[in-house]
């Protein structure tokens, strides 16, 4: 269960996506006129090769950095809310990784198996 954000409808969500840690790329989701769901098969789309924030960044790297376990990748999805980010997921289990939204991503991760 998640709380509404109205800011989701408005600016969208970011998807903040890590490899062993380390921060690779972000995706903007956004959802359709009208619907707060940023899904694909509910209208949604997702923006890329954007820089996000990087005040946003530091805070989806702070929220990986606080997980004990080593992680080959994660997904952190949140909203800004007044320049903060609010987070709404944080995907450790077969997430959606947008490798096909960022030119480098599958080598990030491909090094990151390799290092495992």
């Amino acid at each position: 269960m998640q709380k509404f954000v109205a800011e989701i409808q408005t600016s969208g969500e970011w998807s903040f996506v890590f490899f062993d840690k380390k921060f690779s790329h972000a995706v903007l989701k956004r959802a359709k006129a009208g619907d707060f769901r940023v899904q694909n098969n509910f209208g949604g789309t997702v923006e890329t090769n954007l820089k996000p924030p990087q005040g946003l960044t530091k805070q989806a790297q702070k929220i990986v950095e606080n997980v004990e376990e080593d992680l080959l990748y994660a997904r952190v999805d949140g909203v800004e809310v007044e320049g903060e980010f609010c987070l709404m997921e944080l995907e450790l289990i077969e997430p959606v990784l947008f490798l096909e939204n960022n030119k480098s991503a599958a080598q990030k991760l491909a090094a990151a198996i390799a290092g495992i």
